[in-house]
């Protein structure tokens, strides 16, 4: 298996759970996958997104504390977001930026 093909696999997959778990597959087998030269063309939507819930700006979702329960599972949500971004912005550097040269290091 190639890992810029890997990495746009996790990239292009809607489902958060499958999308983790491809995000820890790649990372444990990244030292014995191939490197291909050229970036693999996506065959599917940018990145994958679930359908639901229905993506709202952050400036419509209502403030609460963390000091309160509906607060700290907002917070807990938060995180899971930043979370799902930072397995979405590696695999899309993988897949078409990082190794273009043909060079890259772990």
């Amino acid at each position: 298996m190639e890992l810029r093909q890997c990495a746009l696999q996790a990239l292009c997959n809607p489902d958060p759970l499958e999308k983790a778990a491809q995000a820890r597959n790649l990372w444990a087998r990244v030292a014995s996958l191939s490197l291909a030269q050229q970036a693999p063309a996506p065959d599917r939507e940018l990145p994958g997104r679930p359908a639901r819930p229905e993506l709202i700006h952050p400036a419509k979702v209502p403030r609460r504390s963390p000091f309160t329960p509906e607060g700290l599972a907002a917070l807990l949500h938060a995180i899971t977001h930043i979370e799902f971004n930072a397995i979405k912005t590696a695999s899309h550097s993988i897949s078409s930026r990082i190794a273009q040269s043909g060079a890259m290091t772990l």
